[in-house]
Parts: C-alpha cells; sequence; structure tokens
C-alpha cells in the first residue's frame, strides 16, 4: 500500500488564486514513491501554467493517463508533448473516435482535437488498453467499467461518427485511476460518464477491499434530474468514504445535495488544491 499520495489539481473549473488560471475540464498530477503522474490534461496548456507556479516539474512524469475522449481531458496533451517532447500514453483504444454532443439540437464535436499521427510525430507513446493496466499492484486503472446499477443510465446526447453514420456514444473508453494507500482507496474521475457508484464499485471489486479514502474528480451530474441525483448520493453514501471531493462536471446542486448527505466529507477543492495523505485534507 501506498504510505505517501500527492495529488495537485493542475485544472478545474473553479479557481481561487489569481496567480493560476481555471479552465472547463480536469488535470491531476499525482506523486507517489511508485511513480509520479497526469491524469488528463485539461484542454489547453494551463496546467503548464498551473505546475510551473506551483514548483511542480512535468518533466518528471512517468506516465500520463487519459480518462476518455472528450477535448477538455485530452487536448492538453499536445501542449505537454510541444513543450517536453515525450509521453507514455495510456488510454482506450476509442480514444480517437470521432465524438460528438447533441446541444440545443445541434452536433458539436467534442473529441480531441489532434490526430493520433500528430501526437506520435511529437513523441507521444500510446498504451491503448481495454482492461486495467496495471503500473504497480498499488496504482491501476479500471479500463473499461460495466455497469451494475440500474439508475446511472448513460447520456443519450452523446453520439460518435462511423463512416457516415452517427450512433449512440456508450462512452466505453471512460476510465478512472486507482491508488491504493494505507488509508483506502483514492479513485480518480474524469467524469465518471459510465456512473460514478458503477466505478467505484468497480474499483473496489477490482482492488478486493471495501476501503475508500478519497473519491475525487467530475461527476458528470450538472444536468442530471434531482431523483437521478438523489438516487446516486445516496449510492455513495452507501459506500462510506472518507472524503468525496466533486470536480469538473459535477454540477452545483449535486455538490448541495452530497453536502446535505455526507456533510464535512464533501469537500470543495479549486485550482491548485492538493489531497495528501499525511494531513486531513481541508477547503481554502
Amino acid at each position: 500500500m501506498l504510505d505517501r499520495v500527492t495529488i495537485t489539481i493542475l485544472t478545474e473549473n473553479r479557481v481561487t488564486n489569481p496567480s493560476l488560471i481555471a479552465e472547463q475540464g480536469l488535470c491531476f498530477h499525482i506523486e507517489t514513491p511508485e511513480g509520479n503522474y497526469l491524469f488528463d490534461t485539461g484542454q489547453t496548456s494551463a496546467f503548464l501554467h498551473n505546475a510551473k507556479h506551483l514548483g511542480i516539474d512535468l518533466s518528471q512524469i512517468n506516465s500520463i493517463i487519459l480518462s476518455h475522449g472528450h477535448y477538455d481531458h485530452t487536448n492538453g496533451l499536445y501542449y505537454y508533448l510541444k513543450q517536453f517532447g515525450r509521453a507514455e500514453v495510456i488510454c482506450h483504444p476509442n480514444l480517437f473516435h470521432k465524438k460528438f454532443r447533441l446541444v440545443n439540437g445541434e452536433r458539436m464535436f467534442i473529441g480531441i482535437r489532434h490526430e493520433e499521427d500528430e501526437l506520435k510525430r511529437l513523441g507521444a507513446t500510446f498504451v491503448f488498453k481495454t482492461n486495467p493496466h496495471k503500473f504497480s499492484d498499488n496504482i491501476q486503472t479500471t479500463g473499461e467499467i460495466h455497469r451494475i446499477t440500474d439508475y446511472e443510465s448513460l447520456d443519450e446526447s452523446y453520439e460518435e461518427r462511423v463512416l457516415e453514420s452517427y450512433i449512440h456514444d456508450e462512452l466505453n473508453d471512460d476510465q478512472a485511476l486507482i491508488l491504493n494507500t494505507e488509508k483506502g482507496l483514492i479513485v480518480l474521475l474524469g467524469c465518471a460518464h459510465r456512473g460514478v457508484v458503477n466505478t467505484v464499485k468497480h474499483a473496489l471489486r477490482q482492488m478486493g477491499t471495501d476501503t475508500i479514502y478519497a473519491i475525487m474528480g467530475g461527476m458528470h451530474l450538472a444536468h442530471a434530474p434531482e431523483e437521478k441525483i438523489q438516487k446516486i448520493v445516496n449510492g455513495l453514501a452507501m459506500l462510506n468514504p472518507r472524503f468525496i471531493i466533486p470536480l469538473h462536471c459535477t454540477g452545483f446542486y449535486a455538490m448541495l445535495h452530497m453536502y446535505r448527505v455526507l456533510g464535512d466529507r464533501v469537500l470543495l477543492f479549486n485550482v491548485g488544491d492538493r489531497l495528501t495523505l499525511d494531513q486531513e485534507p481541508v477547503e481554502r
């Protein structure tokens, strides 16, 4: 088990420090005795600016993990490669599928902006996995997440283009990162498109434990109906995490309901905030 972990938010929708930059998206820097990683890269070079200001050396990254193929989690990879020239990238084979979302009847492209060949020329080595990728016994991706709960339905507004047709995107590329620590699992989410409760249950089953220290990341509840939010929050409460840190696409109402049910176990973090094992996290 990991006895030291520091997770720093480099990209997130909210910021309070005037020296840092916020944007729609996510990027985590993860520092452990077994390696240093980036989980997602946001949509611009903002994470590079924030890392420099926070004193984080991104040249020492072992691997980059991409949670899924949407632009606000993947586009920053281009800027990382332009600056550092090389990276191992762990992701699902569907990462480069042409992804769209229907918004007010209009089909908007929301996939990664850069082609695979271009990123390879810049130094990316892609490791495409549908199964969990095991960096060590204590650091693993979930791989594809099978749906268990009946209340975490997939968003019907997501599509992907196959040849000349558009089909519903099942978002099979959605994955999380699991850290097995001495205080319990930390489950890092991109958007949890496959369902946050599904994802955490998958992680618990994969790691053979029932103890969760923290669930941290986007939970894709910003536009979810109230009944769905209530069921999901109740499902999270039954999993009994020590902390929940909702970010990015979770949505204000869902965060509020989490706080009503789970109290001070729910923390509102911003760009630059850190989760560590050696001290209890607090909101800033």
